[in-house]
């Protein structure tokens, strides 16, 4: 039998949407927190964490997409909390906050040429890399027909 799980909405004005990311919190001091986002709505964001906080707490979120966001603390279960923000979100940012997805920090040079050039001589093509594979295969196949035939 199947059961088809919902997202309750009990004592919210709004519907969350489910996100399933990693993200980075700041707490009052600017600290960093790393935490999973659960779900996400324009009032606030579902969230767990292994970093205690307390209800009331002000913390400050950065979605991919839009300029942090200040929240509140309002539920804790566990290691998962309910967090409220301060201003809410408009739907726009919300929009773009859920289809930007995770963002990555990268370096990158002006001088992309000879950075590639470089990566490329380290690199091997395909076909040695399947040269390399079939080499290996035969070779441990062999230990295994010499170690069979040891044992016999």
């Amino acid at each position: 039998m199947m059961f088809a799980a919902t997202l309750s909405n009990a004592g919210r004005s709004t519907t969350r949407i489910p996100t399933a990311r990693p993200a980075t919190l700041r707490d009052a001091q600017r600290q960093p927190i790393d935490i999973f986002i659960e779900n996400l709505s324009v009032d606030g964001f579902g969230m767990s964490t292994t970093t205690s906080l307390s209800r009331g707490e002000r913390v400050s979120l950065q979605l991919a997409g839009i300029e942090p966001r200040e929240a509140r603390v309002v539920r804790r279960l566990g290691l998962s909390y309910g967090c409220e923000f301060v201003t809410p979100l408009d739907p726009r940012d919300l929009s773009l906050a859920l289809d930007a997805g995770i963002v990555l920090n990268g370096q990158f040079t002006a001088n992309d040429d000879a950075t590639s050039r470089r990566d490329r001589q380290g690199h091997v093509s395909r076909l040695g890399q399947i040269g390399i594979m079939v080499s290996l295969n035969i070779l441990l196949w062999s230990a295994i027909g010499v170690s069979i035939h040891a044992i016999l």
